[in-house]
């Protein structure tokens, strides 16, 4: 048997919705995965499943497998899922054993991939190139998922590391000279810039406020800094239940409940926040490295900056959450891991990883990818690479490794909701919150023998 009784169980209420999901959801994914089988004609064929598609990304994606085929004989088809659907789908065809070959994972689905078996560890496969990638691959992202899953099962398809955009024409018009947080900034002046850049009259808001789904993750950072980067004590009970927990929250959410940021807001997320930034309803925003190649399309250089994400106003770290953007795996339905593994080889390669991350605004993955002005001095990337680099940067710790795939695809952000439309206190949400994750995360380490809490990491 593929996967162990107790595994199927826990999942047997997502066959509800496998007809729906299967029949509906993605862009071209077919009904079932060939497992990396051989065709009529002998050749290997694999799968490839991207969950972020874009009309860029599959001319990116084809082109490169073409050139794959060529290369090694292995036939690639591209498939892909909206991101909105992506792990409703995934799921089900993880129940029904037809994932792809390889899929692009995001990270706060580990848990539940991990825990079924929908991926299979690469240890082996990555151990005569591990030293090909960059410090911060090695020592953040690759340490970061042996710790929490006790082997590695991803390779990122780029660093995807956080600042805060902010409208550089708004600013110049408020007198607001932003050079001087270039070097580090605090969250108090984080606060204030905000406050300044909100105009009512003019229809400008200081802050595009992320209500919607992953809301909450933000805010997890923001009371990080803290706590020294960590998400849980070394018993397992998180944070949010700390008696400063509520009033940190309160403070987060303030620009909101000022109006700051537009009503309408608490129900945004990643579309939504870049779309008012860009059309000139919102003033700063907190996001990834990614929305750079966005914005460098749909606006002129003079009208936006980045800056580096606020330094702890505790011990002055940079508590900065840098991942890979998704990561590329291998499923437990594929039938020819090697070739699958070739194919993961050969996106990662310094010439092609690079074209990538330079169509998705991210820091490549591997330290040898030659010199590019966008990543140098004055680059519109520097300043990401500059906060990999800053040896007071440290990667503050996740939900955990138990599978929270519910959690972030609503209950977190619905309760966030609920406080900001004034029907839960904020010691109310963070309790609630925090005795669900703490119990989760209790029962991982209790089910879990020898695993740990997760631990802050820096890239020295």
């Amino acid at each position: 048997m593929k996967r162990n009784v107790k595994q199927i169980a826990r999942r047997i209420a997502t066959f509800g919705l496998a007809a729906i999901m299967l029949a509906g959801c993605g862009n071209s994914a077919a009904s079932g995965s060939n497992g990396g089988a051989e065709s009529g004609d002998g050749a290997t064929e694999l799968t490839f499943m991207d969950v972020c598609p874009s009309a860029a990304r599959e001319e990116y994606f084809t082109s490169v497998f073409e050139s794959f085929e060529k290369e090694t004989g292995i036939h690639v088809t591209y498939e892909s899922v909206p991101w909105d659907n992506a792990v409703d789908k995934l799921t089900v065809m993880g129940t029904s054993d037809e994932l792809p070959d390889v899929m692009t994972l995001f990270s706060s689905w580990m848990g539940q991939f991990t825990s079924a078996g929908w991926a299979i560890p690469i240890d082996d496969y990555i151990a005569e190139t591990r030293d090909e990638y960059n410090e911060y691959v090695q020592n953040v992202i690759f340490a970061t998922e042996e710790e929490k899953f006790g082997a590695l099962y991803t390779v990122p398809d780029g660093i995807n590391t956080k600042g805060v955009y902010v409208r550089k024409d708004w600013a110049e018009e408020a007198g607001i000279d932003l050079s001087q947080y270039e070097d580090g900034w605090t969250y108090e002046e984080y606060w204030s810039l905000i406050e300044a850049l909100t105009d009512p009259e003019q229809n400008h808001y200081g802050m595009a406020f992320r209500g919607g789904r992953n809301g909450i993750d933000p805010f997890l950072f923001y009371y990080e800094t803290f706590n020294k980067g960590y998400a849980y004590s070394e018993d397992g009970v998180s944070i949010l239940l700390n008696d400063d927990a509520a009033e940190k929250f309160e403070k987060f959410c303030s620009p909101y409940l000022k109006g700051y940021a537009p009503a309408d807001s608490i129900n945004w997320s990643y579309s939504e926040m870049v779309d008012n930034f860009v059309g000139g309803l919102c003033g700063t925003f907190w996001n990834d490295s990614e929305v750079a190649a966005i914005l460098l399309e749909e606006m002129d250089e003079s009208q936006w900056t980045v800056l580096p994400v606020p330094r702890s106003d505790v011990d002055g770290k940079m508590y900065n959450y840098a991942n890979a953007s998704y990561a590329y795996g291998i499923s437990d339905d594929c039938e020819n891991p090697d070739a699958a593994w070739q194919l993961i080889e050969y996106l990662s390669n310094p010439e092609n990883n690079m074209q990538y991350c330079l169509m998705n605004g991210f820091v490549p993955v591997k330290s040898d990818v030659g010199d590019d002005p966008n990543y140098g001095e004055g680059g519109v990337y520097n300043i990401f690479v500059k906060e990999l680099d800053d040896p007071d940067t440290v990667c503050p710790c996740s939900w955990g490794a138990f599978d929270y795939t519910d959690l972030s695809q609503g209950t977190f952000h619905e309760e966030m909701q609920k406080y900001l439309l004034g029907e839960k206190t904020a010691q109310q949400v963070m309790t609630e919150l925090g005795e669900e994750v703490t119990e989760r995360m209790q029962t991982y380490l209790k089910d879990n023998e020898g695993s740990t809490i997760e631990t802050p990491k820096s890239v020295n």
